[in-house]
Formats: structure tokens, C-alpha cells, sequence
């Protein structure tokens, strides 16, 4: 607990604003693959919950820490055994998509890559020592939101849409650059209030690209394979 800072209440709020925009983005999606694809579409529903719930969990425990100096570790450990699973699931989901993939294609090769991901997480946090278990939790994560952004970039471009593809590859190379700012120890509030904002500028951008790319209509599946 000595390794956070006091945090005021206003940094705690503020925390949820770029939840709240990715949330926005990561729905838009789940609908347009929902138009497009049904399967896709639930696959992708199931990603965004987990993706938004994630946040939502991590935002709360900074709230709990500026209310009331209280560390619950599952608000702040447990955001991390969510995210793997959820970008993974949203990245099968609009590739998927792109490609037409049957009902059980779509839900049997994610269901056993997230069964396999948490289970290697839960041996590592029984076998090796520190954090092993969220540094590859963290690692599995990073491809499926690399992947992810890959696609939607690609789908935008596809669109003849450069705002929207330039606004997602932003939003992961802006991701990558907070991650490195939450790995500094003890970082001073003016720094918390900078990443937030970053953040928040950051995921406004990715909900903006997503209602842009799914303003458009169905693309026919037939097309993205010929791309």
C-alpha cells in the first residue's frame, strides 16, 4: 500500500471516463459483427463484457483507494485474468467475421485457447515465483489487441476510411506507451492525471473509429477473403 499515492476523488471519477469510451467502442463492434455475422456477433458480446468488466473493476479499485485507502486485491489482481481471455475473444470474433466462419468454428478454437491461457496462468502462479502468472496473462493479451487493432485497421482501410485505421493503430501504440508509464514505481499524482488523460483522449479516438467503421453495412464475407 505505500507504493500509492493518496488518491483524490476527482483522479478516481475521472478513471471511469476512458472505461466508459471503450466500452462505447467495443459495443459498437459487437453490434456491427452481430449485423453481419450472428455467431461472430455473440462471440464478440462475450469479449466486450469481459474487456469492459475488466475495466470497470480496475477504475473501482482506485475508487476504493480514494475513498477509503482500501486495497481489494481482487478489483486489482483480477483485472488480469480478464483481459487475455477478452481481446482474444474479440479478435477471433472480427476475424471470424471477415472470414465466415461456421458456428462451432467460431466458438470451439477460442474456447480452448482461453481454457489453455488461464490454465498454464494458474500453473505458473502455483510454480513460479512473483508474478510470472500476470506478466503472461499480460503477454497473451498484448497479441490479442495487437491482432485486434490489425483488423479494424485493415477493415477500415478496406472502407476507404484512413481516419478510423489511423485512430485504431494510435490507440495501440498510445496503450503500449501507458503500459510502460504503469510499470514506473511510485509514481507521483501529476503522472496518474497524465496517463488518465491520455487514456481518455485515447479510447474516445477507438470508440469514434468503431462507430465509423459500422456505420457502414455489411460487407459481404466473400469480399474480405478476395482482399
Amino acid at each position: 500500500m505505500n507504493n500509492y499515492p493518496e488518491f483524490p476523488l476527482s483522479l478516481a471519477l475521472q478513471n471511469y471516463m476512458p472505461v466508459a469510451f471503450s466500452a462505447i467502442g467495443l459495443v459498437l463492434i459487437a453490434r456491427m459483427l452481430q449485423r453481419e455475422h450472428a455467431p461472430a456477433g455473440r462471440l464478440a458480446w462475450v469479449g466486450a463484457a469481459v474487456l469492459i468488466f475488466a475495466g470497470v473493476m480496475k477504475a473501482s479499485w482506485k475508487l476504493a483507494m480514494a475513498i477509503a485507502r482500501v486495497d481489494v486485491p481482487f478489483f486489482n489482481q483480477g483485472f488480469f485474468p480478464m483481459i487475455a481471455p477478452g481481446f482474444l475473444l474479440m479478435a477471433w470474433s472480427v476475424w471470424s467475421n471477415q472470414r465466415a466462419l461456421s458456428a462451432r468454428a467460431v466458438a470451439l478454437p477460442p474456447l480452448v485457447a482461453v481454457v489453455v491461457v488461464l490454465g498454464v496462468a494458474a500453473l505458473l502462479a502455483q510454480l513460479a515465483a512473483g508474478r510470472t502468472w500476470a506478466h503472461w496473462l499480460i503477454a497473451v493479451a498484448t497479441v490479442g489487441n495487437v491482432s485486434l487493432a490489425l483488423l479494424l485497421t485493415r477493415r477500415a482501410l478496406s472502407q476507404r476510411q484512413p481516419l478510423a485505421a489511423t485512430l485504431f493503430v494510435l490507440n495501440l501504440l498510445i496503450t503500449f506507451a501507458l503500459s510502460a508509464i504503469a510499470g514506473m514505481p511510485e509514481k507521483p499524482l501529476h503522472i496518474h492525471w497524465t496517463e488518465q488523460i491520455i487514456s481518455t483522449i485515447s479510447n474516445a479516438g477507438f470508440a469514434w473509429a468503431a462507430w465509423m467503421i459500422a456505420q457502414r453495412r455489411v460487407v459481404p464475407a466473400a469480399q474480405w477473403a478476395s482482399a
